[in-house]
């Protein structure tokens, strides 16, 4: 008759192995022994006479491996403490790869980010385009890293997003900081043109200028609405860049006026006092509305093309300006 032998051969510090459901595992202090757990998650457990170390687990089959470095798609890596080194994952032939790195520095100015960068030109190793990101801001951008440089980039911070081309600040910026929103040439780096909005003083502008001689904001179109004090609209070179040839609604004061030269010339309208300006100092025409006049300001007048007529009669010739007034007509006589 057969008889099976259920005594443990010690070999080295596995003196007993105990089997049950986890709940009535027996107390620890019995140094080396095994507990192997029969309800699920099942589980192996050794006695270190202080307490139960669970030595494994049931997590299934691993199945096969055919993958690099044994790894497959089925498998599962739990991943811990930091990379030392720049880890690639090829995408393969024709494919995009993905490369974990922490960077030592870079031209968003900060000594210590992980970024995440791929390679999008299908093995072009001189242009590229990458995502970095440290603790203030998130930049994505395209670089031409034969030349150097950064052919373009979007960099979003807490609260702003700024766009980058061409080695300078063009595009958009978008600065809730101080308040401004702008499109084209915002950090007047090359021409200058750019429409802006400055949302903190409530204005918006243009600029524009063919050269980098005109650096003056807010040239060209200039509307603001401050205060109550405050609120025009301004149109052409009121910053005197050029001739100071500009149009001013002064809502503010009920003023319309023209600037010249350094001065205010061709047309003045004033709303509030009811005093209407056309010309300038040295040869003008007022209109006073409250005090009911028209008043003409030059050293010479030239009148061509008005009516005239003449008589022959005795004893003095004559030449008569026609004119109506209030629908009755009348002669001067002009004299020479």
């Amino acid at each position: 008759m057969f008889e099976v032998d259920f005594h443990i051969l010690n070999q080295k510090a596995t003196p007993a192995i105990y089997a049950d459901t986890l709940a009535n595992r027996p107390t620890f202090g019995f140094a080396g022994r095994l507990f192997v757990a029969t309800d699920s998650p099942y589980g192996v457990f050794r006695d270190t006479g202080s307490a139960w170390v669970q030595v494994a687990s049931n997590g299934g089959g691993g199945g096969s491996s055919t993958g690099i470095n044994g790894l497959n798609g089925t498998t599962n890596i739990g991943l811990g403490g930091s990379l030392l080194n720049d880890t690639v994952i090829l995408g393969g032939i024709g494919g995009n790869d993905l490369k974990f790195g922490d960077v030592a520095s870079d031209r968003i100015g900060t000594l210590s980010f992980y970024s995440i960068v791929w390679d999008f030109k299908n093995n072009n190793s001189d242009k590229i385009s990458s995502i970095y990101a440290n603790g203030t801001s998130l930049e994505i951008k395209y670089d031409n890293i034969a030349t150097g440089s950064i052919s373009s980039s979007i960099t979003f911070f807490e609260d702003k997003i700024t766009s980058y081309f061409n080695g300078s600040n063009y595009g958009i910026t978008l600065d809730d900081s101080i308040g401004k929103f702008a499109l084209g040439d915002f950090d007047n780096q090359r021409k200058y043109n750019a429409f802006v909005v400055n949302d903190d003083t409530n204005e918006f502008y243009i600029n524009t200028t063919f050269n980098q001689i005109n650096n003056n904001e807010k040239d060209l179109f200039f509307a603001s609405n401050g205060s109550t004090g405050v609120r025009f609209v301004k149109l052409g070179d009121f910053q005197a860049f050029n001739n100071n040839i500009s149009l001013v609604v002064d809502d503010a004061n009920y003023v319309i006026y023209t600037t010249g030269t350094n001065s205010t010339k061709g047309l003045n309208l004033d709303f509030n006092n009811e005093v209407y300006i056309f010309a300038d100092t040295n040869a003008k025409i007022t209109c006073d509305a409250v005090n009911q006049f028209i008043e003409l300001s030059t050293n010479n007048l030239n009148i061509n093309g008005i009516v005239t007529s003449s008589t022959a009669i005795q004893p003095i010739p004559a030449i008569f300006l026609n004119v109506t007034i209030n629908g009755t007509p009348y002669k001067i006589n002009l004299l020479t």
